[in-house]
């Protein structure tokens, strides 16, 4: 039954832990799948860095990442839902590829797409900037949780860490004090009041929040410093360079220091698009009737940075991704994996 032989592959990866920097287990596992289906797996290594690719010459990739955040949940199962951190993001699609790779040589069908599996996209996004200096593919399907919609759209993103500093004073006696929480929620105010921040988009909004926010007050006093990181979601069209013009007064404002770590554009792939024609036969031939956006960072900026034309699709749930309740239904694994090879079929036909 495919949903068990799918539930027992995905329990196999997630057993072994494999956060950002610790993926040669999880590798060396995926290397011994491989080889017992006589792929051919070239090693790319930059020192730190792991990349394993089957069929390096072909003009349409797909890519998806090994390692994932550090461990919150063993692996568990209930019925046809998997537990554990990585099931969703994304060992899920570590899974589908797997298995569609198994079923071809199963068949005895051709393998018309390359393979690349790439570490350290939770941290720096180093595998598939490495595989990008050295492969060069027309387009690419970068594999990450979409709810199995296929995303032809990209968020851009702004990340920035900053303190704003305030005036200590006793906690009782906030008149003689200037709070530096108050002060940061200002700063949030006035930054979500632009006109950027008011659009609405096809996919989704465009958003910004706080994420991270550390104010040390050992004592009763009113806090004079807050360390934090802001992040800022743009729509596709939203130029980031526009959105830092309108950022850097009110940041110079309210911080005593701010630094962009994250600055990026999104994009949009025109409908006619060669990899956005191919995958919309394999839509129609799976079942697969939804496109949208990718809301957050995944290697695909990486992948159109240098050309590639890129869409993002995946079984498992952003939402739930990096969460405590992070599961992933091994029925879309299964579903993800079908996609994949109608895509690899009809490709091999063009």
């Amino acid at each position: 039954m495919k949903t068990e032989h799918a539930k027992d592959i995905l329990l196999q990866l997630l057993r072994i832990p494999s956060p950002s920097g610790r993926e040669d287990r999880i590798m060396l596992h995926i290397m011994e799948f491989l080889n017992r289906f006589d792929y051919d797996v070239h090693i790319e290594s930059d020192g730190s860095i792991i990349d394993l690719v089957v069929n390096p010459d072909a003009e349409l990739f797909y890519e998806v990442h090994v390692d994932t955040i550090p461990v919150r949940v063993e692996p568990f199962v209930r019925g046809n839902i998997v537990y554990g951190t990585g099931a969703s993001d994304i060992k899920g699609g570590v899974a589908a590829i797997l298995l569609m790779l198994e079923s071809l040589r199963m068949e005895g069908k051709d393998l018309n797409v390359g393979i690349v599996f790439v570490s350290d996209e939770e941290l720096g996004g180093r595998g598939s900037a490495l595989f990008m200096e050295r492969y060069k593919p027309r387009m690419a399907v970068v594999l990450e949780p979409t709810d199995l919609e296929v995303h032809i759209a990209h968020a851009g993103n702004i990340e920035a860490n900053f303190e704003v500093d305030g005036k200590e004073a006793h906690g009782a006696c906030p008149e003689s004090g200037v709070n530096a929480i108050d002060e940061t929620y200002r700063m949030l105010e006035k930054i979500k009041n632009l006109e950027p921040f008011r659009a609405k988009g096809k996919y989704f909004d465009p958003h910004v929040g706080i994420q991270e926010l550390v104010c040390e007050n050992p004592v009763y006093l009113i806090p004079a410093l807050c360390k934090g990181r802001l992040e800022v979601r743009l729509l596709p069209e939203q130029e980031v360079e526009d959105v830092l013009d309108l950022l850097d007064p009110i940041l110079d404002e309210y911080t005593l220091k701010y630094e962009y770590t994250e600055v990026w554009d999104g994009y949009e792939l025109d409908p006619e698009e060669e990899i956005v024609q191919l995958s919309k036969k394999a839509m129609e031939v799976t079942g697969i009737d939804e496109f949208g956006g990718m809301r957050s960072w995944t290697d695909a900026i990486n992948f159109m940075y240098n050309g590639t034309r890129t869409i993002v699709f995946g079984p498992g749930s952003l939402d739930i991704s990096h969460t405590r309740n992070e599961h992933i239904d091994v029925r879309d694994v299964v579903k993800a994996s079908e996609f994949l090879r109608a895509l690899n079929d009809i490709y091999g036909k063009v």
